[in-house]
């Protein structure tokens, strides 16, 4: 795994953008984007819920440069939210049983269990990993189920369209591309903060290149508070 990035990251001037780093050295890595949600985020080498070992690590989309950060759910975490899922279900059924005033009589039904069995399994996922990986100019999504891989990834600094919407505790981005795009929440994009600062550097040189970005978009990203929209104007001012 990369090392973890340095707070300030690079500095630019009143009005300009964080520099793009080098496709091939990932230098200079950007500086923290805004709208991260996650607090402070422990060393990576120290999370037990997350994969350490590199074999596990994916390749770089073709043509691309290396991975400079990456984030998969570790087998220890899956179980996690395994028990964490049935937990829930014995709650919630506990929860109607007492409400209905049935005590816990409800779990001497054989056929509740089996209810709580597949509501487990479909919430949590347990064969399902997802890896999300970053380089300098570059974002993937890989799926992994029952062995059968599929991954998804555009170019960040070609973007050409980013939205956004709020979705219960957190919410969901859209970032679109010539060649295709995806939804993704923020909790997933900022499980690591690098893949998140790598990400909000492309959408902002996307976005300063007249990339169609929605109100929405605009608030939660907080990118009024960059000079990318003004760049972005002042480039269809001058058709630049």
């Amino acid at each position: 795994m990369t090392t973890d990035a340095p707070d300030s990251g690079s500095e630019s001037g009143p009005g300009e953008l964080p520099p793009r780093p080098d496709s091939d050295t990932g230098e200079p890595f950007p500086p923290h984007g805004l709208s991260y949600l996650g607090g402070k985020q422990q060393p990576h080498y120290t999370d037990p819920t997350r994969e350490q070992r590199l074999s596990h690590r994916p390749d770089p989309p073709p043509g691309k440069g290396p991975v400079l950060a990456w984030h998969r759910e570790s087998r220890s975490g899956k179980v996690m939210n395994v028990i964490v899922a049935f937990l829930l279900m014995l709650a919630l059924v506990a929860g109607v049983s007492l409400v209905r005033g049935e005590g816990l009589s409800a779990f001497q039904y054989w056929q509740l269990w089996i209810v709580i069995a597949v509501f487990t399994f479909l919430t949590s996922s347990p064969f399902t990993y997802l890896t999300y990986a970053a380089g300098a100019d570059w974002l993937m999504v890989e799926r992994s189920r029952w062995g059968v891989k599929k991954r998804t990834w555009i170019d960040l600094y070609n973007l050409t369209k980013v939205d956004a919407s709020y979705g219960g505790t957190t919410f969901h981005l859209w970032l679109h591309s010539k060649e295709g795009g995806f939804s993704r929440s923020t909790e997933e994009l900022q499980r690591d903060r690098r893949i998140w600062d790598l990400t909000y550097n492309g959408i902002l040189h996307s976005v300063a290149s007249g990339a169609q970005v929605s109100n929405q978009a605009v608030g939660i990203l907080q990118l009024n508070k960059t000079p990318a929209l003004k760049l972005r104007d002042t480039g269809k001012r001058y058709n630049l």
